[in-house]
């Protein structure tokens, strides 16, 4: 697993690196320049970088700082990452009607580039789990690797509170970076990750990084939902998402298919173009680039919600096919036999009944 140097991202990984090397001291002038990004831009409407100009800051800010441990570089950095620096994605997320649905959200869509670890949330009645997968990292130099690991961790801890409005911390945490020397940098992690914050580096286990919450927190509402306001917000990050780097458009798309009214079929290819801000033959020729077409990608939408009514919901054939739109149950039978290969009711009766819901972000 390697990281695509070429791949846009979202500059605000960047703008924070930016304003902590300033505050302690560091050229932020010679920091931008051996990235090669002029610092006056990265506010601009559109604005982006591409992986290597950040990965190449990383690695200067903490050459930059010798005495200080690239985990607690990691953690400073994580802490600036508050949803409303996602701009219009953050949005979305805020005004979603409860934490688990913005979860839900953030997952599908990676293709912001918010970091460079692969961070998957599963959600059930027993726990919240977030597992943060580092092997794309092991190519990086050691300290760019902890500084990025502490990153995606402290941020996804501030992402869940910022969310939900108040100081809630993990109930467990394990990370398999080295112990931090400093007893006062192991209390600042703690502070975030929760007092029963483990670092064990001998770890073998996977997944060798995991935040555990409650799993009474997804079904939380959030204080600042607003149907409305979310869909305002989802419409103009959709069409911006589609143009970031070369997963951008069937990341985009995976979430328009995937978030519609039950009753409703997903988009159609001209409606889905539109909302991407993109032609229709240029979403085909991004697909196509992608090894993925539209129908393959609005089937495997339509047979995940379908799978998802059959064993979470426990909904009858009937009713299935009702809420996926569909004239009736024959119809909709016989498209559950294309996607899968067996008769929905069939299915239904040999899943085990399970009441979780997973999900995977670069975040």
């Amino acid at each position: 697993m390697t990281i695509p140097a070429g791949d846009r991202r979202d500059p605000v990984g960047v703008i924070n690196i930016l304003a902590m090397a300033s505050e302690r001291g560091v050229d932020t002038a010679r920091l931008a320049a051996t990235a090669a990004i002029d610092p006056s831009g990265l506010d601009a409407p559109g604005a982006h970088v591409l992986a290597w100009q950040e990965l190449a800051m990383i690695e200067a800010l903490v050459a930059a700082l010798p005495g200080l441990d690239p985990a607690a570089a990691g953690l400073e950095a994580g802490l600036r990452y508050r949803v409303s620096a996602f701009g219009l994605f953050g949005w979305a997320m805020l005004t979603r009607p409860t934490l688990g649905d913005a979860l839900s959200l953030w997952g599908r869509l990676p293709t912001l580039g918010l970091s460079f670890s692969a961070i998957t949330v599963s959600m059930t009645p027993a726990a919240l789990d977030f597992t943060l997968d580092d092997r794309p990292l092991h190519a990086l130099a050691p300290p760019v690797h902890r500084f990025l690991v502490a990153r995606g961790l402290v941020s996804t801890a501030v992402l869940v509170a910022d969310l939900l409005g108040e100081a809630v911390r993990p109930d467990m945490a394990r990370s398999a970076l080295t112990l931090p020397r400093d007893p006062n940098l192991q209390d600042r992690f703690m502070a975030v990750l929760g007092p029963a914050l483990i670092f064990d580096d001998n770890a073998t286990a996977r997944p060798a990084h995991r935040l555990r919450y409650s799993g009474d927190l997804p079904p939380r509402a959030l204080p600042l939902a607003h149907p409305a306001a979310t869909r305002a917000a989802e419409r103009a990050f959709l069409a911006e998402a589609a143009h970031r780097g070369a997963a951008g458009p069937v990341a985009a798309l995976k979430v328009l298919l995937r978030d519609v009214t039950d009753g409703l079929p997903p988009a159609d290819l001209g409606t889905a173009a539109r909302r991407l801000a993109l032609s229709e033959r240029s979403l085909r020729r991004r697909l196509a680039e992608a090894g993925t077409g539209f129908r393959q990608e609005r089937d495997a939408a339509l047979a995940e919600r379908a799978r998802r009514l059959l064993i979470l919901d426990g909904l009858t054939v009937d009713a299935t096919a009702a809420r996926l739109g569909y004239a009736d149950a024959a119809a909709f039978s016989r498209a559950f036999r294309r996607w899968t290969g067996d008769a929905p009711g069939r299915f239904a009766r040999a899943q085990p009944r399970r009441s979780t819901t997973t999900a995977s972000s670069t975040t």
